[in-house]
């Protein structure tokens, strides 16, 4: 017997060991998942720094993870050492355990008996883990830290509190974060210590003396005074953000915000203050009753003050009178918002309009017809798609607009590059994918004002392997790096790249993360989840894998604080294809500036914001991956960016301010910078408060004419305006000459019109151009359409509109004509960009007018239709479209003189006779014809011959009347 305890002992040493084991086994079990779960993220994160390493960019990444590390590790600290002290003084201020009968006593016997001797792990691992919640979102706000560290200031002040505007940019979005994240965790911190003083016995649901200690009184007063002082402190900031709150008519504080608003957060702030100090207070009184009167004052109050009071005033004081009353604050918001929006040095050029086009201004000045863009960008898409794609796995996304010196002389040019399209890959395998087919490749290029005599563009830069003539070579024309394409590719394999089925390639550039160990090769292929890159025999140490591909994408994972535009550009420079991407920086916490909704600006973007700079360019080689991040802040006016500037010197040495002219040249005034402006621009033109508030100026975007021609054209018969589809003009480039400029320059357009109720807005009343050449490179200019009379100079609002241009054009007889002849071939027919072209002191719209065969995209420019006041224009080339314009009548039918021709009668004594009917004429027979005309009409305009070229087209016409007639006749009578 003597000897049972030391066995007892023994067994329940071993249990102990035994439970020890268990407990580290299911330890190490965690872990392993854990760190199973985890591996994919690890290598993912080792593999971005290898990528950011081999752009030379190391310290980039280093700075991003600081910020996020720094911010979130600081949050979590603060959060942890208040939380953890407070548990520890909870259990220090604990009562002796008294035994209380009843399930509540039961409970904390339980709770007792659980946790004893181990209450200061348990609160380590409770303060740590509710600390980190705090943490990780306070780690997603590391763009605020790294300008509320870096930023400096604006050269303006708040019209209010005459605060310097790098204030409520840099520091107040910082410090409203910090106060509620303060504001909140003392909350939380406050329930956790009731909840452990419940548990220790100091607070008591069914008492049998004091519901609550002493101790335990103390220090959750001093929890929720520290709460109170903080929210007076968010009080106080909440004076600031006033000035960037909406308002229904205008953004930023408005009369009852300055007049009730900003009092009753000042008495918001002394309550607070007050029910703090009552809060310590009641420390040495006994009950809860003075906090809760406090509390619930301070709540009612904030009811009454900050909403029932403000909508007072603006109810009876501000509606009755609201001009009146907004006026100062209107002005405030008028002048803000043209800052923030970069609107405050548009230029005013008045353009006194004539309505009528003379034949001697239209021969005097060519150059904007010279220069007028025939091809339309989105409609000659699929005709450059279906002549220069080459092979089924490249792809041509989109086509931009830019200017090129082509043997001499600066020529409008579309331009596109050939990307690279997996889809098209016949019978795809993982080599194909990432070891065959690794590049676009070259590009296309054409002038813009030019097609051949097929109407297909005129391709200087063209085919595989690329052919260049009068345009920039493409010594290394493989694209590794372009828009659209995403995964990786995998260089220096025993595979061989291919270009084309005659054309290979291997890689010699410096882009890609060399793959020459195994452990990389598993990191990328945890990363890419796929084991081949582990595995696969093509794969060598000498291989190098690409990745971010994507332009956009790969300027973001670089400067992810910028806003980036969805819409690079390829540009041809030292034999490569080399993308610009243009960068915003913009914030929504700029004092009275109107707010503006990205995705009401432009499809595909969200977003608000009420400030923005295209202050940076990234330039992105297509074959070497490299990124050039350009300050741009100072080519718009010299002014400086201030959000740009800071986030220079967060990340020293990421910017460069040394632009090459080469690049320079190529610079594009961006267009949803543009859009921004010309939709804010429709109402911040006027600066008159009462204007402005009455909308009695109010402009708007001119809207986009169909391209359908005039069976998409319907009256409405409320309005008298057409039924096309309603969607505003986007901004193209062109190459202009305006007013008395001797050169013409490359600027980016937007007209406007009226705003009217039924929002058609059809008067042109301005046009507004961004000029993109590098003298003048960023200036905003309004042409203002005005005129002349008894020596005065006054707004014309009697010009016509694109809309009402473009009906005249489609309802043009022989437009008409035209389009049902080549409707009845079975062939389509779409009018291409409606251009505004500036000739002496009239304006010219153009369109030029597309045709595809049946069941074909190629659309080619067949034809060009111009109006000019109530003249009308229509040829097979500008020049033709011109010279039947001028000799057009004014109510806009074509002038159709006397047309004879060499006499077919058999009467001698009959010298010439008009043009026969056509009845002894095929259809057939009668189009030739129509077609010799045109031609002979052709050689008279070359030799300046406009009334014989005008001759020579009327009776081409007349020809195509009857070749349509004879048409509908067969057609009628072929019906059963």
């Amino acid at each position: 017997m003597p000897d049972q305890p030391s066995g007892d002992l023994g067994q329940t040493k071993q249990r102990g060991r035994s439970n020890r084991g268990r407990t580290l086994l299911a330890v190490s079990l965690v872990l392993v998942v854990i760190l199973a779960l985890s591996m994919r993220a690890i290598a993912t994160f080792w593999t971005d720094f290898l990528w950011f390493d081999q752009l030379d960019l190391s310290s980039v990444w280093r700075r991003l993870l600081s910020a996020k590390v720094t911010l979130g590790a600081a949050t979590t600290l603060v959060f942890f050492v208040l939380l953890w002290g407070n548990l520890m003084l909870a259990d220090r201020l604990a009562p002796k355990y008294q035994a209380i009968p009843g399930p509540e006593d039961e409970l904390l016997v339980r709770y007792r008996e659980l946790v004893a001797g181990r209450q200061r792990v348990l609160w380590l691992v409770v303060a740590f883990f509710i600390a980190v919640i705090p943490g990780f979102g306070a780690s997603a706000q590391w763009q605020e830290w790294l300008l509320f560290r870096f930023g400096g200031s604006f050269p303006q002040n708040d019209p209010e509190f005459g605060v310097d505007i790098g204030f409520y940019v840099f520091k107040l979005p910082f410090l409203s974060s910090v106060v509620d994240w303060m504001f909140g965790f003392l909350i939380v911190t406050a329930v956790v210590v009731a909840v452990v003083h419940y548990l220790n016995g100091a607070i008591r649901v069914h008492p049998m003396g004091e519901r609550v200690t002493q101790p335990a009184k103390a220090q959750l007063s001093v929890l929720l005074a520290l709460a109170a002082f903080t929210k007076a402190l968010d009080y106080w900031l909440q004076r600031f953000e006033l000035l960037t709150s909406s308002g229904s008519s205008f953004d930023g504080a408005g009369y009852s915000d300055i007049s009730a608003g900003l009092p009753a957060i000042q008495l918001m702030i002394l309550i607070s203050i007050f029910a703090g100090l009552m809060l310590l207070v009641n420390i040495r009184r006994k009950g809860w009753a003075l906090p809760a009167i406090i509390l619930g004052l301070w709540a009612l109050i904030a009811i009454i003050a900050g909403g029932v009071y403000p909508a007072f005033v603006q109810r009876f004081q501000v509606e009755p009178a609201e001009l009146a009353k907004e006026k100062p604050y209107i002005e405030r918001n008028i002048s803000a918002t043209r800052t923030a929006l970069d609107l405050g040095t548009v230029g005013k050029v008045d353009f006194n309009y004539e309505p009528k086009l003379t034949a001697e201004a239209a021969k005097s000045e060519q150059t904007n017809m010279a220069n007028a863009r025939l091809l339309d960008p989105t409609i000659v898409l699929p005709t450059i798609q279906d002549l220069q794609v080459e092979r089924e796995y490249y792809r041509f996304l989109d086509v931009d607009v830019d200017r090129y010196d082509i043997a001499g002389k600066r020529t409008p040019v579309v331009i596109t590059s050939r990307e690279l399209n997996l889809d098209g890959v016949t019978n795809p395998t993982w080599e194909k994918l990432h070891l065959v087919f690794t590049h676009g490749y070259a590009a296309a290029l054409a002038p813009a004002n030019e097609a051949n005599d097929r109407g297909e563009p005129v391709f200087l830069v063209q085919g595989i392997p690329p052919e260049s003539t009068d345009a920039p070579e493409l010594d290394q024309p493989e694209i590794y790096v372009g828009e659209g394409m995403s995964g990786y590719a995998i260089t220096g394999t025993k595979q061989t790249e291919l270009s084309s089925d005659n054309v290979t390639t291997e890689y010699s550039g410096k882009d890609g993360v060399p793959v020459d160990s195994t452990i990389r090769k598993a990191a990328f292929a945890l990363r890419f989840g796929e084991i081949e890159p582990l595995i696969s025999d093509s794969v060598t140490d000498s291989s190098k894998i690409v990745y971010n591909r994507d332009v956009v994408d790969r300027v973001r994972e670089i400067a992810p604080f910028l806003e980036l535009d969805q819409d690079p550009y390829p540009i041809l420079r030292d034999g490569r294809v080399q993308y610009i991407v243009d960068a915003y920086t913009t914030t929504s916490h700029y004092p009275y500036a109107q707010s503006v909704n990205a995705a009401e600006v432009s499809a595909g973007t969200s977003g608000t914001f009420n400030y923005i700079r295209n202050s940076a360019k990234a330039l992105v080689d297509s074959y070497d991956g490299s990124v050039t991040l350009y300050l741009t802040d100072e080519l718009y006016g010299g002014q400086t960016d201030p959000i740009i500037q800071a986030y220079a010197k967060a990340f020293p040495g990421l910017f460069t301010s040394k632009i090459p002219d080469s690049v320079k040249q190529h610079f594009r005034y961006p267009e949803f910078m543009f859009k921004t402006q010309t939709v804010a621009w429709g109402r911040y033109h006027q600066t008159d408060p009462s204007t402005f508030f009455n909308n009695s100026d109010r402009w708007v975007v001119a809207q986009q004419p169909s391209d359908r021609g005039a069976g998409a054209v319907q009256a409405d018969t409320s309005s008298g305006a057409s039924a096309e589809a309603q969607t505003a003009i986007d901004p193209y480039y062109q190459e202009l000459k305006i007013g008395s400029a001797e050169t013409a320059q490359f600027v980016l357009t937007r007209p406007f019109v009226l705003s009217s109720g039924d929002g058609t807005g059809r008067n042109l009343t301005s046009v507004m151009i961004a000029r993109n050449d590098p003298d003048n490179y960023g200036k905003l200019e309004e042409i203002v359409m005005v005129a002349s009379a008894d020596g005065k100079t006054e707004r014309n609002n009697s010009v016509d509109g694109p809309v009402q241009a473009n009906r005249k054009m489609v309802t043009y007889g022989p437009v008409t004509e035209y389009q049902t002849l080549t409707g009845q071939i079975g062939s389509t027919m779409r009018y291409g960009n409606i251009l505004i072209l500036p000739q002496g002191d009239s304006l010219v719209y153009m369109r030029p007018i597309y045709v595809a065969q049946e069941d074909s995209t190629r659309f080619t420019v067949k034809k060009v239709v111009m109006v000019s006041g109530d003249a009308v224009g229509f040829g097979d080339s500008v020049e033709q479209a011109l010279a039947d314009l001028v000799d057009s009548k004014p109510d806009g039918a074509a002038v159709i003189p006397s047309v004879t021709v060499p006499s077919t009668n058999s009467d001698p004594g009959s010298s010439s006779t008009t043009v026969p009917s056509g009845e002894e004429r095929t259809a057939t027979e009668l189009i030739a014809q129509a077609d010799q005309k045109f031609t002979e009409a052709d050689e008279r305009l070359k030799a300046s011959d406009l009334a014989g070229y005008a001759a020579l087209v009327a009776e081409a016409r007349v020809l195509i009347s009857q070749a349509s007639a004879k048409l509908v006749a067969e057609g009628a009578t072929a019906k059963p």
